[in-house]
């Protein structure tokens, strides 16, 4: 494999090498932080599972850091715990230089800064995905950006909150919208100077005159510079038509003013979304309206530049969904990962129990509780196989694994709902007993004893135990203490002829 290959996916160390876990199982393992991959039957599946693994990390990084949208995750404190390129070069850094600070590093904005921070806080604190205008400025030039964002509450393998956040950037779409709502204004301007598409309706004889503008607008000849008010509805778009007349009903019967967006056919087929005010201008002696005038606007560009953001935006949230689930799987992957490895950690591999790692931490445990309640007490078995290397010696180690094996698993059938038990190494094991004196501590012990021996393994015959017990209490300067008085005990067992337990007060010394 290539050193790229080998490189390890927690520490990105290259020294990582094929370990025979157990007999015929087989998994990459990293000497700069013991990281392991699956399992596999031989070398070179569990080389080809490593390179997988590697490849979809990768895979996964290359999709993340190509996306034109910014992707970032954070913790509570604002912190980056990932960033793409996106990100980095709107900051001017990299995204290996993002991680582990926040955005203050490298935005000189402080009000903006602290507007993020409070924010995604905000959205940890709400629980729900929330969708978020914003504004960012480009460290290199000063430009203001402005964001759709997409922020994902999480909970982060350690059981902390962070928040994954997705940001479009709308600026060109911003400038866009600007550009449309300057170029009505400068229709207004246009109208009032030079009557561009102006209407006037003679409401009592029914005729709408025009300027020529307007008549363009809609590809009317100037003959019919003048028309009667059915023209105008004849170009109306034909859903629209009910809703127009009803909107001039309520200006004319109301207050006067009318206002209103809706599509217009060209003679050429064409159709034109236009935004059309009018105001009366003359009523009679009654108040009834006489006469109103207007204008109307071609708003087709700006509601296009509407609609396609529309697409956009649902293009890009279902692809936010899709990538927000590829990192969700990802990150349980390496939370399965994590687990596995502090398994490995702190098990054994052949018998399957806590290992002297665990035993020890849990020892310590005891200890401390011991401390916290000065009236308690509990006991400590230490176990050992009698004559084992005769047993390795003679029938070779696959049976003195057998051997382990089975004896563990008598041990364990033999102790009471609460009571541990650790392999310490070689063919020693431990057991804590809580809460037990140390006349409990012999009937548990005798049962384990009585039980191993009760119990032929196949190919050997009778296998024996000999056991040290004491007690350990608040008044041991440590738990170490109290483990090597049963190891002083056990040792006693074993000179005395074997199988049998034997006990040591602490007062002994």
């Amino acid at each position: 494999m290539s050193s790229e290959s080998c490189r390890c996916l927690f520490c990105h160390a290259v020294d990582t090498s094929p370990v025979e876990i157990t007999p015929g199982s087989w998994a990459m393992r990293c000497a700069a932080c013991s990281a392991q991959g699956p399992l596999s039957a031989d070398v070179e599946a569990a080389s080809e599972a490593w390179v997988s693994t590697v490849h979809a990390e990768e895979l996964l990084r290359t999709v993340i850091d190509e996306s034109p949208d910014i992707i970032l995750m954070k913790d509570w404190d604002g912190k980056f715990l990932l960033g793409n390129r996106a990100l980095a070069r709107l900051y001017g850094t990299t995204p290996q230089e993002l991680v582990g600070v926040d955005d203050g590093a490298f935005n000189p904005n402080e009000e903006q800064v602290a507007f993020y921070l409070e924010n995604v806080r905000g959205v940890m604190r709400g629980g729900e995905t929330e969708i978020v205008m914003e504004e960012s400025t480009n460290v290199e030039t000063g430009e203001t950006h402005f964001y759709q964002s997409i922020k994902k509450p999480l909970t982060g393998p350690d059981g902390e909150p962070r928040i994954l956040v997705i940001a479009h950037d709308l600026t060109d779409l911003q400038r866009a919208n600007r550009l449309v709502q300057d170029r009505e204004r400068s229709y207004s301007y246009a109208m009032a100077a030079a009557g561009e598409g102006i209407w006037d309706w003679d409401i009592a004889s029914n005729v709408v005159t025009h300027n020529t503008k307007w008549l363009e607008m809609f590809g009317i000849t100037s003959e019919e510079l003048q028309h009667p008010i059915e023209v105008f509805t004849e170009i109306l778009h034909p859903d629209d038509r009910d809703d127009v007349r009803r909107v001039l009903q309520d200006a004319l019967s109301g207050s006067g003013t009318y206002s209103h967006e809706h599509r217009m056919v060209h003679r050429d087929g064409t159709m034109l979304h236009v935004f059309d005010r009018g105001q009366v201008v003359e009523r009679d002696a009654e108040g009834n309206p006489t006469r109103m005038a207007g204008a109307v606007t071609d708003i087709t560009e700006r509601v296009l530049h509407d609609h396609r953001l529309r697409v956009i935006t649902e293009a890009l949230i279902d692809a936010n969904v899709s990538l927000e689930r590829k990192v969700e799987e990802r990150t349980n992957e390496l939370a399965r990962a994590n687990f596995e490895l502090q398994n490995l950690a702190w098990r054994d591999a052949l018998t399957g129990l806590p290992n002297r790692l665990a035993g020890m931490n849990h020892l310590e445990s005891e200890f401390a509780r011991l401390n916290r309640n000065e009236t308690a007490t509990s006991s400590i078995l230490m176990m050992d196989v009698d004559l084992f290397k005769k047993i390795n010696d003679t029938y070779g180690h696959g049976v003195g694994d057998d051997v382990l094996t089975q004896i563990a698993s008598t041990i364990t059938e033999a102790l009471r709902a609460g009571d541990f038990v650790a392999r310490f190494g070689g063919e020693e094991f431990m057991a804590l007993l809580p809460d037990t004196d140390l006349e409990g501590a012999v009937i548990v012990a005798e049962k384990i004893r009585s039980a191993v021996e009760s119990n032929p393994v196949e190919a050997v015959g009778t296998v024996t135990l000999s056991i040290g017990a004491t007690v350990a209490s608040s008044a041991d300067a440590e738990m170490d203490t109290a483990v090597r008085r049963a190891d002083t005990a056990l040792y006693e067992a074993k000179r005395s002829g074997r199988n049998m337990v034997v006990t040591r007060q602490s007062d002994l010394g």
